[in-house]
């Protein structure tokens, strides 16, 4: 039986989480951010939980604005059906989760590969922080004059990675930058004075930070500075007493940077991300 989670499930909706905390940062730092239902916040999640004898054996989350977010270990097609016969008549913008569990449960929608703007594997990546050299950079948070340099980047970041929203590529970078700017998550690297490479932490679930939006202008890039900018991000986060780090890979070169400061591979993430917004249920 599939079903809402409840008050009384969360302790075993965090433990199972939890030991699959690489593949589960997104719906473990929702739930603890915004609770099981959350409000009108993007990142609030719906959450559903699929019962076995021993207890929960998967769990579904539908965020705010369209996200599936999938934890479904040993997950077939029946599963996969009866998930989306949940959620049946939402509106989703892409899935995301384990490699193996998404393409199960994007196959079980039988969509055309039309539809999505992206729809790959990513390497995924852990570090015990303990492990980590903090390397010796200056991070600070965006400031208001960092307004248009971040539009042109986020611009760039969402062109490059394909994650851009549909409609204006422009309207949605300089929404991205203001974000930055009023938020916390992003930190700048600078070095004599300016700004040369951007990181945020997207997820943060106990004692696990996932880093994400890490982005070196082209004319900047083959100097070290991805690796640089994780680092330093991470040196601050263990500071405030994160143990770990998760992240996962758009690119070779991305890949090798973070393996050079210590990440290892745990296994492959799968982002899938529609081109327009479609209705569960509805025809292809």
């Amino acid at each position: 039986m599939i079903r809402p989670a409840a008050a009384d499930d969360l302790a075993a909706l965090r433990a199972f989480l939890a030991a699959r905390i690489e593949t589960s940062m997104f719906l473990l730092g929702n739930l603890e951010a915004h609770g099981l239902c959350g409000a009108d916040h993007a990142h609030a999640t719906a959450y559903w939980v699929a019962d076995a004898d021993s207890g929960i054996a998967a769990v579904l989350g539908l965020t705010h604005d369209g996200f599936l977010l999938l934890q479904a270990p040993g997950i077939d097609a029946p599963l996969a059906r009866r998930m989306l016969d949940v959620v049946a008549g939402r509106r989703i913008k892409g899935i995301t989760g384990a490699a193996d569990q998404v393409a199960v449960l994007r196959d079980a929608l039988g969509w055309p590969a039309t539809l999505w703007q992206l729809d790959e594997d990513q390497p995924l990546f852990r570090l015990d922080l303990a492990d980590l050299a903090a390397p010796p950079v200056e991070l600070r948070h965006p400031v208001d004059g960092d307004r248009t340099l971040l539009a042109d980047w986020f611009a760039t970041y969402m062109a490059q990675t394909q994650t851009a929203p549909p409609g204006d590529l422009a309207k949605a970078a300089r929404i991205r930058a203001e974000a930055a700017i009023t938020g916390t998550k992003v930190r700048l690297l600078i070095e004599d004075g300016r700004a040369v490479a951007m990181a945020a932490i997207n997820a943060r679930a106990g004692r696990a930070v996932q880093v994400g939006g890490v982005f070196v202008p082209p004319a900047l890039r083959g100097a070290g500075r991805a690796g640089a900018m994780v680092a330093g991000l991470l040196a601050q986060d263990r500071a405030q007493g994160a143990q770990v780090a998760i992240l996962f890979a758009a690119s070779d070169a991305a890949a090798r940077a973070y393996t050079r400061i210590g990440f290892q591979p745990v296994g492959c993430y799968h982002l899938a991300l529609l081109k327009s917004p479609r209705d569960l249920g509805g025809a292809p």
